[in-house]
């Protein structure tokens, strides 16, 4: 039946939502839809942009089509509350396959009726016939990263503008490390990623082998990696969690934090390691480094745009043939990412251990750098560039 129903509507229902012909009215309000009740990183993306955007002093209104209840809680975040008006201009902060249900959620009919704006995080150079066939109703696309970009920008006529998440310096709570019986001189590796993004993707298992050759070493270190799923259910989470059993120095932790608890996890840490093997973003990576924690990291896709040698650890990584049973990736015959090297990791991890005061100036570079980044590329910036040009639907 799920597979019955990702085929009708990659092929059928997005082919039946009508695309507005409506130019962008920067005059007019401002509707943000998305999933803001989740903890996942596309609710994340989501409560950043409307956060953004208040800032700016903007009325935002924000539409919450969240797909999982009880979550709410855990995000810490709260809707502004803004007069309702019919809105000259809607973000989706949904990729493709979670609009239909939300757009039908809004009411088919009222999508032609604002300038439609999709926000989509794409994480392979390859992209999906349904992707393919979502552009064809939006009249403008914005995306994270020039990576992101250079694989929707060919297959649409719209706008395609890169748009980071605003990251900030959330809240972080006290005493994490307490709270998972770490000792305060350990030295702290942390990892945050959702299993149902695609676990071969955000690539838990290259952390595991780099932090153990660097613990061989280094007894003292401990490995903490956050998790949303349900161990229970998920079979690649539980194979995750068979290969470190017997180990004392790493958890894997699929408890419920809140937003607050999570920041606290990495700002406490000693160093934030991802070997994604591809990112749209990377929206952790970002977040570990607005906490001033030194940040090892893959060199390829999304993080590039924010992540370079000069604030911080870069792991080299031939490109391989993606092998993965996730609905996304399924079909796509000649997509590639990275392959990351543990090795390399762990001698970043040495380098970090060994020259902690060095490794903070270098983590301070990284925060500097993505300020500036990410004030280059503002969601005000866009609409700015959407006013200019006046597009019209093709």
């Amino acid at each position: 039946m799920r597979t019955t129903y990702r085929f009708l509507r990659a092929h059928v229902l997005q082919r039946l939502v009508p695309k507005s012909p409506l130019a962008f009215d920067p005059d007019k309000p401002l509707e943000v839809v998305g999933y803001f009740s989740m903890a996942a990183g596309v609710g994340e993306s989501a409560r950043l942009c409307v956060g953004a955007l208040s800032d700016s002093g903007l009325g935002i209104q924000s539409a919450d089509v969240s797909t999982r209840s009880g979550e709410s809680s855990l995000v810490e975040w709260a809707p502004s509350r803004v007069p309702a008006t019919r809105p000259g201009t809607r973000i989706w902060h949904l990729n493709p396959p979670m609009l239909p249900r939300a757009i039908l959620r809004k009411g088919i009919g009222n999508f032609p009726r604002a300038f439609n704006i999709g926000y989509w995080a794409w994480e392979l150079e390859e992209v999906p016939a349904e992707w393919r066939n979502a552009m064809r109703y939006m009249n403008a696309i914005f995306v994270p990263s020039e990576f992101t970009k250079r694989a929707i920008q060919p297959f649409t006529s719209a706008p395609v503008i890169i748009v980071p998440h605003p990251v900030t310096e959330k809240p972080a709570a006290e005493g994490v490390r307490r709270k998972f019986a770490i000792e305060e001189d350990a030295f702290l590796v942390s990892f945050i990623f959702s299993a149902g993004s695609s676990i071969n993707r955000k690539n838990p298992q290259a952390v595991i082998k780099a932090f153990q050759i660097f613990s061989a070493e280094y007894p003292n270190a401990f490995l903490l990696m956050k998790t949303s799923g349900d161990i229970g259910k998920d079979e690649g989470l539980q194979a995750l969690a068979r290969s470190v059993e017997g180990s004392s120095r790493i958890r894997i932790v699929t408890d419920n934090l809140t937003s607050s608890e999570i920041n606290g996890l990495i700002r406490d840490s000693d160093a934030y390691l991802s070997l994604h093997r591809s990112e749209g973003f990377g929206l952790t990576v970002a977040e570990a480094i607005m906490q001033r924690t030194p940040v090892v990291s893959t060199n390829w896709s999304g993080t590039v745009d924010f992540c370079d040698s000069e604030n911080t650890w870069l792991v080299e990584s031939p490109l391989v043939p993606v092998a993965d049973e996730h609905p996304e990736f399924a079909r796509l015959k000649n997509a590639v990412w990275a392959d990351p090297s543990p090795e390399q990791a762990a001698a970043h991890l040495r380098q970090i251990f060994l020259a902690p005061e060095a490794a903070r100036q270098k983590a301070e570079n990284a925060r500097t750098f993505l300020l500036s980044y990410l004030a280059a590329h503002t969601y005000e910036k866009a609409f700015s560039a959407l006013a200019m040009t006046r597009s019209q639907p093709s």
